[in-house]
């Protein structure tokens, strides 16, 4: 018998209202995404898609990471260009042809559209802060693509409602194979902690959806692409991996229009 009694586990189940809202934007975002929604694939370590121990560390590094990255989720013809930034001291980008893909603010990761291209060019700032820690870069990155992704589709933000299109874009990465990356990250986001000593101002990073809500995604995109619980949870930290457990139970009444074959052989990459 315990002294102090038994102690109901943390509930991470998000509400009603959030997992409507997540199979909501999954009805409407999976099919405008195209065939890379569907996909049976789940990325794990990107280091592994290009046979390298050693995470992105630098511009070169970075870049190369990003474009087989792309490989991956469909974005293979997609011009991009990436481009430090200082903080302190930014250096002023022409003006010209540039369209913000949502709010730039709170953002480790930031695409811009050249709309002056017709070939559909992007510029995606960074910040040398996201090296340090690979938890952040890999979200800062689903969500930058997951913004490209939605732009490809002609889905254009709301300028009264830039914070849902940020969650919309976490919602297109979830469906591209980025959910490991999106509900790691979501954590950091959400406490504004990184366990200590990273340098990073966490206070000032904004994710688009909440740690329950990243969880509940990948749980609902695992059960359509016919993954294993197990297969996607050993990729997560213990307190997602939690949230993942809660989410499988309800996430396994999934609607059967949002299914894409159960049972189908799934793909993890970069394992």
């Amino acid at each position: 018998m315990s002294l102090f009694g038994s102690v109901a586990p943390p509930r991470f189940l998000p509400d009603t209202d959030a997992r409507a809202f997540v199979l909501d934007g999954f009805a409407e975002l999976g099919p405008r995404l195209g065939s890379s929604a569907r996909m049976p694939h789940l990325l794990s370590d990107p280091s592994a898609l290009l046979g390298r121990s050693r995470p992105a560390n630098d511009l070169d590094s970075l870049f190369d990471m990003i474009c087989a990255i792309q490989e991956v989720i469909g974005q293979r013809e997609v011009e991009l260009t990436l481009v430090e930034i200082d903080p302190r001291n930014p250096a002023p980008l022409p003006e010209q042809g540039l369209v913000h893909l949502g709010d730039p603010g709170g953002k480790l990761f930031h695409p811009l559209r050249n709309s002056a291209s017709p070939e559909g060019e992007y510029l995606v700032l960074y910040t040398a802060t996201a090296f340090r820690v690979r938890a952040l870069m890999l979200a800062g990155i689903a969500r930058a693509l997951g913004h490209i992704a939605l732009d490809r589709a002609s889905i254009q933000p709301d300028p009264d409602a830039l914070d849902q299109w940020d969650a919309d874009a976490e919602l297109a990465a979830v469906l591209l194979g980025m959910g490991i990356w999106v509900a790691n990250g979501s954590y950091m986001f959400e406490n504004a902690c990184c366990g200590g000593g990273c340098g990073v101002d966490l206070k000032s990073i904004r994710s688009g959806l909440s740690m329950p809500e990243a969880c509940f995604a990948l749980a609902v995109d695992g059960q359509r692409k016919g993954l294993r619980r197990r297969a996607v949870a050993k990729h997560l930290e213990p307190t997602q991996r939690a949230a993942l457990e809660q989410s499988w139970k309800v996430a396994s009444d999934v609607p059967a229009a949002l299914a894409i074959g159960r049972g189908s052989e799934a793909r993890a990459l970069g394992r």
